[in-house]
Order: C-alpha cells, then structure tokens, then sequence
C-alpha cells in the first residue's frame, strides 16, 4: 500500500457540485453506504471526488460541508500522515494492485480509528486489481465495520470483478457540461477559445484538455492523428505507420484513435457514413483489451495490423 502523501485539501471540481450535495445530505443523514464505486472515464475529476470526499468525512469540524482545513484531523492530511486514511494503488502506472498490500489495507480497516472516527480507504483504480487482491478484498465489502467507508475509483467498471461491483453502491460520472467545463478551462488558460477547441479535442475531459494545454502530450497526440490522416489519404504505408507508433503507449494511442474515429463520424462524414468504421471500432476495441489485459501483444504486429484494416476502411469497393 502506497502511504499518503503531502497533500492540499480537495475541494469538488463545478460539474461535481450537486453529485458532492448529494454526497453531504447522505452523510448528514447516517445513510452512507460501506462501499462505493465512482465509476466514469479518466480525466473528469474522479479521484479529487473521492479525495475530497475521504477528507470531509475525517474531518473533525462540526456540519462542514467541506474540510475545514484547520482541525488536527485536516493537519495531519496535509501533512501526509493521517493514521485512518488510506490510499492504494499501482506502484507503477499500468501496473496491477497484488494480494499482500489488499490484506495489509483489510487488516487496516478492520481495527478502531486512531482518531476516533472514520476510517477510510481509496483503491484507485479500482481495475487494476488483479484475481488474488480482488478476493481479498471482499471480506472487507461482505463484513463492513461501522464508520468505515472504502471508495473504488474505476475507469472501465466493466474490468472489475463483477462481485466486488455487487458489493458497492455505484456512482457514474458522465463528461461534464461543456460550457462549465470550458468556463473552468478558460479561468486558468485565459484563452477561452482554445479552451473550448481543446475540450472538444480531449472529447469533453477537462482534465485531460488541461494536461494537453500544459505539457506536450497534445503534440504528441496531433503527430499520432496526423499519421492516421496520412495514412485514410494514401500519403503512408501502414509498415511505416507501425514503425512510428510501436514504441509507443499502445493504451494511450488506442484511446487517441477511439477518439479520432468519434469525431470522423460525428463530424466530417456525419452526413457520408460509412459502416466500415463501426467494424473497424470494434477492432479497436478488442486491441485495447488485449493491451490491457496483460497478454503483452507484439505492438509492431499490433500496429500494422490496425493500420492494414484501417487502409481498408476507406478503400473503394470495385
């Protein structure tokens, strides 16, 4: 189990506003679930939800809506070391979660808070969990202890253990409001014409089109759709596609290419559709699960298969 860091005090981010009301009325009226399973796609909030979320519950302040930030319980969470909040995930990005730091967390929340109130547990993301530390972890969700509250963060719910979702109340965040989340863009870019182009390129995720703003990954990005335009127009090989893109992130660049099949047919070939591509998706789809699911595919292989069937896509019948 990775220890808590220093961290600030989270507050919910615009679009979560009235989920987070939902959240405290639930709390004020003693009805919080033992378990719950914040499910939606990356780049939309989850997990500064959840933090803010454990942080109002230790919280000590008296009808608080957020974390006080002053009380001792808020101290020791900013300082890193507060003894009932715990947080679990991959030691590296990509990696899986293993039984022996699941058992460690589950020995945990089964003893009394140090400080007297709740105990609370974030698995982030919650897919990443493989067969041993899923079942691990269900004697803690089937025997609950009082005052106890463990939050799964999933990307893809559909990778989780169908008996670890059964055992939690499940919570789906959708893309929030474009406007909100264009005005939130724009606060911190001062630009709120390439907010809103941005938005729309990170498909409606405004923390992913914030990371695009303040980091390179939108080059890198523009460089992978140019070469798949290059290739939809003839202009490439798919040998010399796959030669870029194999060293790669597959996961990432698979999720580009989703994207990039969303727009085309929302967009430019809305009104020329063209069924090809919803074959094609789902050849996507299934490469994505293969990278995900630890086979460790060949991705030079990968890849000039996919850009093969993706020369086909646009390829005149005779």
């Amino acid at each position: 189990m990775t220890e808590a860091q220093a961290i600030s005090l989270s507050l919910p981010y615009p679009w979560h506003e009235s989920l987070w009301d939902s959240f405290n009325q639930t709390i004020e009226q003693g009805r919080l679930a033992h378990a719950l399973m914040l499910n939606g796609p990356q780049g939309i909030g989850k997990e500064r939800l959840a933090m803010a979320l454990a942080q109002r519950l230790l919280c000590t302040a008296e009808m608080s809506k957020y974390a006080c930030g002053t009380c001792k319980s808020c101290q020791l969470m900013t300082a890193g070391n507060h003894p009932d909040l715990s947080i679990l995930e991959p030691e590296d990005e990509g990696k899986k979660i293993l039984i022996e730091p699941v058992r460690k967390l589950c020995t945990l929340l089964s003893k009394t808070a140090q400080q007297g109130g709740w105990k609370v547990a974030i698995i982030m993301p919650a897919e990443s969990m493989n067969i041993s530390a899923s079942n691990a972890l269900l004697k803690s969700l089937e025997e609950p202890q009082g005052k106890t509250l463990l939050i799964l963060m999933s990307h893809r719910p559909g990778m989780v253990s169908a008996t670890i979702r059964s055992r939690c109340q499940k919570t789906n965040l959708a893309l929030p409001d474009p406007q909100i989340a264009t005005q939130w863009l724009a606060e911190i870019t001062g630009n709120l014409e390439q907010s809103a182009a941005t938005l729309a390129l990170a498909t409606g995720r405004p923390l992913l089109a914030l990371e695009y703003l303040q980091s390179d990954s939108l080059e890198a990005r523009q460089q992978f759709e140019d070469i798949v335009d290059r290739l939809r127009l003839g202009d490439m090989s798919a040998l010399d596609a796959a030669q870029q893109c194999h060293k790669q992130n597959s996961d990432l660049m698979l999720g580009w290419f989703m994207d990039y099949l969303h727009r085309l047919a929302t967009g430019e070939l809305q009104n020329n559709p063209n069924s090809r591509l919803f074959d094609f998706s789902d050849k996507l789809r299934s490469a994505r699960g293969w990278v995900l699911s630890g086979s460790n595919p060949n991705p030079q292989l990968l890849w000039e298969e996919l850009f093969m069937d993706w020369l086909q896509v646009f390829r005149r019948r005779s």
